[in-house]
């Protein structure tokens, strides 16, 4: 066993209780859906929750706003500020937002030119479909694979063929090794088909690898008395993903989770 996971069912990941955060499997599309009364707290909130979902790294995110209660329209510049920063990221982050129309917050942002910065929505799939529609991400690389042993060699395999096509020799044996233990444990804990994505973050790469399994993985802390065979340590794997990365995380999609590492020189 290379990494545990926490007991119990996750749909979603819960930031404050008023805002979630889910992916889809690639992690392309990130969706933070924001509910209640718009003040500090939820205020607060809803940065930690955007600052997690961008570190990430996402092609594209929706922010879904229709239980934001907001009569004042005092959340816009928050919004506005979100696409901005997704926009200068690189690569760029697509953002778009999905709320009810003749509402108080529509109508401000219209007034402040969202459409030019924040396109808006009231049906979350035409949001995505919009924030997805300059094309696919060509700098990404996707195999499906079964929970079989050799999986992981065909995983650290897509991550050669991308950094050889992309040049990037420097994250090339960091990142095989991250994949490598990625796809472990996806055969481990969840047994079940994963796909495994290399996308091109700049200089470095992001890696993904989604499965069919809810549970969230977590480090666990090594044994004060380790055993003779070093071998039989537990949560290994998600050590050496710690250790091999820039940053790593989890998030819950639609029939599993995803997780991810973002590799760079």
């Amino acid at each position: 066993m290379r990494g545990r996971h926490a007991p119990g069912r996750h749909e979603t990941r819960d930031i404050s209780g008023a805002v979630a955060v889910t992916a889809d499997a690639e992690g392309a599309v990130t969706v933070v859906t924001v509910r209640g009364a718009w003040g500090s707290p939820l205020r607060r909130d809803t940065f930690t929750a955007v600052k997690k979902a961008l570190s990430e790294h996402p092609a594209a995110m929706v922010m879904d706003l229709f239980e934001v209660i907001d009569t004042g329209a005092a959340s816009a510049s928050t919004w506005l500020t979100v696409s901005k920063v997704g926009a200068s990221m690189q690569p760029r982050v697509r953002v778009a937002a999905c709320l009810p129309r003749r509402t108080a917050l529509n109508q401000r942002l219209d007034r402040l030119g969202s459409s030019r910065f924040l396109p808006t929505f009231d049906d979350l799939g035409r949001a995505r479909a919009a924030v997805m529609a300059g094309g696919p991400v060509t700098d990404r690389l996707r195999l499906d694979l079964p929970p079989h042993p050799d999986s992981p060699a065909l995983a650290r395999n897509l991550v050669s063929e991308a950094c050889a096509a992309w040049g990037l020799p420097e994250v090339l044996y960091p990142a095989r090794l991250v994949m490598s233990e990625l796809a472990a444990n996806a055969i481990e804990h969840a047994a079940t088909p994963f796909c495994a994505v290399v996308a091109r973050r700049g200089a470095g790469v992001h890696l993904i690898v989604s499965d069919h399994e809810p549970r969230m993985p977590y480090l666990v802390d090594p044994p004060h008395d380790p055993p003779g065979n070093l071998w039989d340590l537990r949560g290994q794997g998600l050590r050496t993903v710690q250790a091999a990365s820039t940053a790593w995380g989890a998030l819950p999609t639609r029939d599993g989770k995803m997780v991810w590492a973002t590799v760079r020189p």
